[in-house]
């Protein structure tokens, strides 16, 4: 029996303390709601300037990136107009290399033809036109890859 009156007087303490730890709690001053308020309103606004800066720099990273990918589709266009300007010399210089070997066979059996010359020079035309269209594409392209450099020194 007297371990009944010990437990119930036991229970009757912890009881008496949770009453007055609920009288505390709720009559008591509320400095550290207010402190914990006020901190969590301090890490709610840096969260907030975080996700400000987050989106900025995906903004600037998207920016970056369509910017580069635009660089990259400008290089491929020069880099196609190039072959194009180098299958063309390509195709000028065989056709300058065939006509010469045919006026130098002319030229050793001593007969000359007008046609064979015209078509000569004009092979030679068409060639140092595609070189120098070929130069030019290739310019282009250096160009292109300094401009941004240039532009970023100033």
């Amino acid at each position: 029996m007297t371990d009944i009156t010990e437990l119930e007087s036991r229970l009757s303490a912890a009881l008496d303390r949770i009453g007055q730890g609920l009288d505390r709690i709720e009559s008591g001053p509320r400095g550290d709601d207010e402190g914990l308020g006020a901190e969590l309103s301090a890490q709610q606004q840096a969260n907030a300037e975080l996700e400000g800066r987050l989106k900025a720099l995906r903004e600037e990273q998207d920016g970056r990136l369509a910017a580069f990918e635009a660089r990259i589709e400008a290089q491929n266009a020069q880099m196609a107009d190039l072959d194009g300007q180098l299958q063309a010399l390509r195709r000028s210089n065989a056709e300058l290399r065939e006509v010469a070997g045919e006026l130098r066979e002319a030229m050793e059996a001593e007969l000359a033809d007008p046609e064979l010359i015209d078509r000569a020079m004009a092979a030679e035309l068409g060639a140092l036109r595609a070189e120098r269209d070929a130069e030019v594409a290739e310019l282009d392209a250096v160009l292109s890859e300094l401009k941004p450099l240039v532009e970023e020194r100033d």
